[in-house]
């Protein structure tokens, strides 16, 4: 091989591994950062036990991931006040919201069907931010995981679902994820260290079939539950690095 040869394909060399390089970092530039929210207990149901959870759930079933999260975005207008107490003016409140199709392998208590639409807060909307919204609490679904879910109906809610189905957790005590035999609650990333959850789920599903048996019972004697709730949507109180 001649010199001119070889420097032609030195050349090539090096304009191939230049573009690897520039489109590498492209690539990684648009890949969102994902950023965790810590939320107080501000959860509308305070539930921890498989027996209070069944109390609130429509809908008791294990199911599997099959869709990606669906991000949606929801703005409200607001009102801006002076100092004298005065509206001077508005401004746009944007808040993201996912929903996640899930295949149900089995139901152990509500309607059976055979998929289900489950919202949480959060999501990526590159419109809105450059980075991904999770709670620490309630982080985003991937495709294949497995669940076992404490749902509520949420369908024809005014603001989430005014013309279609959908349901969401009852609280993170209510997300149980499934790895091979054995399960753990979200309800241990809500700071509340004293409480006892399940870790194996022929003992989850036990549970849950014993109180489907008795919950004729339990409605008729419920667990008493604080006399004001706070609102169903987590608040974000800090930001936390990856």
């Amino acid at each position: 091989m001649n010199k001119k040869m070889v420097f032609r394909a030195s050349m090539l060399l090096v304009i191939a591994i230049a573009m690897i390089v520039y489109f590498s970092r492209q690539m990684v530039g648009n890949t969102p950062t994902i950023s965790r929210t810590t939320s107080r207990a501000s959860w509308v149901s305070s539930a921890m036990t498989v027996d209070e959870l069944m109390l609130e759930a429509d809908l008791v079933v294990r199911a599997r991931v099959i869709g990606a999260p669906v991000t949606r975005v929801l703005r409200h207008e607001l009102p801006i006040w002076d100092e004298n107490n005065k509206i001077v003016g508005s401004t746009v409140s944007e808040a993201l919201f996912s929903d996640t199709v899930f295949e149900i392998i089995k139901t152990y208590y509500g309607k059976p069907q055979s998929n289900v639409a489950v919202m949480q807060t959060g999501g990526y909307d590159p419109a809105v931010s450059n980075s991904m919204e999770e709670m620490v609490d309630d982080p985003l679904y991937k495709v294949g995981e497995e669940y076992i879910l404490f749902l509520v109906d949420i369908s024809g809610d005014k603001v989430q679902a005014p013309n279609r189905e959908l349901y969401r957790i009852v609280n993170p005590f209510g997300r149980y994820g499934i790895n091979g035999e054995d399960v753990f609650s979200y309800g241990q990333y809500t700071g509340m260290d004293t409480v006892s959850v399940i870790s194996n789920i022929s003992e989850l599903e036990t549970q849950i079939e014993q109180v489907v048996s008795l919950l004729p019972a339990l409605i008729d004697s419920p667990i008493e539950t604080p006399t004001e709730l706070p609102t169903e949507t987590p608040i974000p109180t800090e930001t936390l690095t990856p």
